[in-house]
């Protein structure tokens, strides 16, 4: 299993990211709950609201839904702590996600290598290079 954050589900939506090459037709995929949030908000921003509302419907339909529950949260206040602590803060939502891959102990798959690639000992991909 392989977490989707939510640029690599918009590039899915909008047709840009052929998953044929990416993943096998065994492979379960998910996103977070926080992921689920950042989409419903694009989606409700866009000017064709219902219409992406309901391909976003479809998507989810497909994929297993991962909350940020209390171990994630423990996670993620401890993760906050230390990268203040270096000087390296990171986006709350952001914390939020990594904190469940890592409780789940999942790899990311993100285009923000940036970020997330401070945080140790998390996995990352990038299937829109």
């Amino acid at each position: 299993m392989k977490i989707l954050d939510s640029d690599h589900c918009v590039a899915i939506l909008r047709g840009k990211l052929d998953l044929r090459n990416k993943v096998s037709a065994d492979d379960e995929l998910a996103i977070t709950t926080i992921s689920i949030g950042e989409l419903m908000h694009g989606a409700h921003r866009s000017q064709r609201p219902a219409d992406n509302l309901a391909r976003l419907d479809v998507l989810l339909a497909s994929l297993t839904v991962l909350p940020f529950d209390e171990s994630s949260a423990r996670r993620f206040g401890l993760l906050k702590a230390s990268l203040e602590s270096k000087g390296l803060p990171l986006h709350d939502l952001d914390l939020q996600i990594v904190s469940i891959a890592l409780e789940n102990d999942l790899p990311l798959v993100t285009h923000n290598q940036k970020h997330f690639a401070r945080i140790e000992k998390l996995n990352l991909e990038d299937w829109l290079e």
